[in-house]
């Protein structure tokens, strides 16, 4: 079994920013400020903007941690009296697992960002997060 994660990054979540034209809004936008007795820790939304209500701000940076088991591998070795009947020296096989479980807070895709370069380190864009693959296997020895 192999685990890797991070403690104390931060990620800009690009992705969830609810001044992004043409894309669907997160549900967190609904408890936007809207008038008096309503939120001041999301600002309100309006197309013209004049205020710089949505410009990058720490609304959008998230704790990144996590903790996620990468890689991990069941195996199996036959009895030599076994396979010996069919000619086979070992007969091993196995399941193997990527990206199994991840443990964090963050709310976006994936807390392990893919980058589309050095200026976007650490910043969310949305980008599809990375696939659970489930293999089974066999070694065989003749």
């Amino acid at each position: 079994m192999f685990f890797q994660g991070t403690v104390g990054n931060n990620i800009f979540d690009y992705a969830q920013r609810g001044d992004i034209p043409a894309m669907n809004r997160p549900s967190w936008i609904l408890e936007r400020w809207h008038g008096e007795e309503t939120s001041n820790r999301i600002p309100r939304m309006t197309a013209a903007n004049p205020n710089g209500n949505w410009r990058s701000s720490d609304l959008y940076i998230k704790n990144g941690s996590y903790l996620r088991l990468k890689t991990a591998q069941l195996g199996y070795t036959l009895p030599a009296r076994w396979v010996q009947k069919v000619s086979i020296q070992r007969l091993r096989v196995y399941v193997a697992a990527e990206n199994l479980l991840t443990f964090t807070g963050y709310d976006g895709f994936d807390p392990e960002l893919a980058s589309g370069g050095y200026t976007t380190i650490g910043v969310d864009r949305g980008i599809y997060p990375q696939s659970r693959t489930i293999s089974l296997g066999a070694n065989i020895s003749f």
